[in-house]
């Protein structure tokens, strides 16, 4: 409750500090959740920020842009990189991560729901992390 208290006090302080400029159509932007959760509070204070900044960004392209749409796609980290790890863990994680996004989108920024594309990439597109806190991610495309 006390990282959900700092986040939404957080909120009016990013909105001065996120990214004013514009992104360009079909570039990607990210969120990222802890280890083999879709809960966007269970992150650090730091990372609930950049996230927070993240879904600002998102939701003012949207906003200036009535007829885009967004990619909602999530992902995950695999770690033993079997096809049974990918079927019955991480799709549906990454599932749950792209809902998860997107319920945070329409209930905090009133983004209407015909405008996300929700998709779970499971394991399939890492990151070069080499500890794969980035592959824990939902990445945003803007399409126009």
């Amino acid at each position: 409750m006390k990282k959900m208290l700092v986040v939404l006090v957080l909120l009016s302080l990013v909105s001065t500090v996120c990214v004013q400029a514009q992104t360009p159509a079909g570039s990607t932007m990210s969120v990222h959740f802890p280890p083999n959760s879709a809960n966007l509070r269970a992150v650090s204070t730091e990372l609930a920020i950049a996230n927070l900044q993240t879904f600002t960004q998102v939701a003012r392209q949207l906003a200036d842009n009535p007829q885009a749409r967004v990619l909602i796609d999530g992902h995950a980290n695999a770690i033993l990189g079997t096809v049974a790890e990918e079927r019955n863990t991480l799709r549906p994680l990454s599932q749950r991560r792209a809902e998860a996004a997107a319920n945070f989108l329409v209930e905090n920024f009133r983004i209407d729901r015909h405008r996300l594309i929700i998709a779970g990439a499971g394991g399939g597109y890492p990151t070069s992390s080499t500890d794969g806190s980035q592959n824990r991610r939902v990445s945003f495309t803007i399409i126009r």
